[in-house]
């Protein structure tokens, strides 16, 4: 099982932070990768990917379902590619700092299974901390942009 977290502090209240996460349609375009997607319904969507790892280029479709929506602090959801050889869960969790600032945390968990999912899951293993990263702060900077605060991704 390969694990990501992180956390990023966000000088936006919890509400406005919250309005944003709500709705994949906001975010799904911050994935790394993002080529498309579409919502099959209220909660689930099919979001296809185009991976690249040094010399390696994959085409991707991800299956995403919300399981929970806890307002205004958490939204939990599964993954799995088309195969199967790719399973996952994670969460968003945003919680108030202060009346204008929050903290928004993303924890990701994938399975790879097969003979290829064990042979990349060490490079994929050592990728996704960056990965999760850098959509995290893809996916606040036009929250924060509207608000004049950049980040540097």
């Amino acid at each position: 099982m390969l694990k990501a977290d992180y956390r990023m502090n966000i000088n936006l209240p919890q509400s406005d932070v919250w309005n944003y996460l709500e709705d994949w349609s906001n975010w799904a375009k911050q994935v790394p990768g993002y080529q498309t997607h579409r919502n099959v319904s209220a909660t689930d969507s099919i979001w296809e990917l185009h991976g690249k790892a040094g010399t390696i280029t994959k085409d991707l479709k991800l299956y995403v379902k919300i399981i929970e929506i806890t307002s205004p602090s958490t939204v939990q959801f599964r993954v799995r590619d088309s195969e199967n050889r790719c399973l996952g869960s994670g969460c968003f969790e945003l919680s108030g700092l202060s009346s204008r600032s929050s903290t928004l945390t993303c924890l990701l968990e994938l399975e790879l299974k097969g003979l290829t999912g064990k042979m990349s899951a060490p490079l994929i293993g050592s990728l996704l901390p960056t990965l999760l990263e850098k959509f995290v702060q893809r996916m606040v900077k036009p929250l924060t942009e509207a608000d004049s605060v950049a980040l540097p991704l």
